[in-house]
């Protein structure tokens, strides 16, 4: 089963950039092209001429108001020509040569590709709220792609690397996210962590790193229950 694609083109400023963006899709058997809060016509002439065969995928964008509903029920991958807007250590950035082994750990199937801005690309906020951010290793003396170009080369490696995961062994997103709640509950009350948030991305980003099988979750699991004579 392959992965689903959807572009993701956050406040596009150019027609002639939409136009290649949905070109390049196209070639690459992208599901659908979503943008938010557009800066410009959509729709245009330009955008069409420069979309050639993708024509279709540009005359379905939806638009939206914002990232979060533009990608909801995706696994959310970010871009950023610099990778130190944003804490590496923290936040998920990875060089593209490791795509694919993030998408095998987490068992993706359906993936959101966030662009950014043409002007500024994607904002310290944004990338942090993305399961992941994809850095492009280029020429260290111009490191900035166009987003089209950017796009093409990810789409690649996507589409070289596409396989579907099985869950059998390993944890579900859902049993991830079980465990996430259980963490979160564990901290709600510890005055002493001045960042709780911080904490809880850490081990989120962890437990995503980590791959854990169903077992090795429910052995963690354990250790967020407190005895019952404990309980309050």
């Amino acid at each position: 089963m392959p992965f689903k694609i959807d572009v993701i083109v956050v406040e596009p400023a150019y027609q002639l950039n939409l136009g290649y963006i949905a070109r390049v899709s196209k070639n690459f058997d992208v599901r659908s092209i979503r943008v938010v809060a557009p800066k410009c016509n959509v729709f245009g002439k330009k955008a069409i001429m420069y979309s050639k065969h993708g024509v279709d995928l540009l005359k379905n964008i939806k638009t939206y108001k914002s990232i979060n509903a533009a990608t909801k029920g995706s696994f959310t991958i970010g871009s950023t020509a610099i990778p130190h807007k944003t804490n590496a250590a923290l936040y998920n950035v990875y060089s593209l040569d490791n795509l694919n082994d993030i998408l095998n750990k987490n068992r993706v199937e359906k993936i959101a590709l966030v662009l950014g801005r043409e002007s500024t690309g994607l904002t310290r906020e944004e990338l942090t709220a993305c399961d992941a951010t994809i850095t492009i290793p280029i020429n260290s003396n111009y490191k900035v792609l166009n987003i089209s170009h950017a796009l093409g080369i990810m789409l690649y490696v996507l589409h070289k690397n596409n396989m579907h995961i099985s869950t059998k062994t390993y944890a579900t997103p859902e049993q991830l996210g079980s465990i996430l709640k259980l963490f979160k509950k564990s901290i709600s009350n510890r005055d002493d962590i001045r960042s709780k948030q911080t904490v809880v991305n850490t081990f989120e980003h962890i437990l995503k790193r980590a791959n854990p099988t169903k077992k090795e979750l429910n052995a963690l699991a354990i250790s967020f229950y407190k005895p019952k004579k404990e309980q309050k």
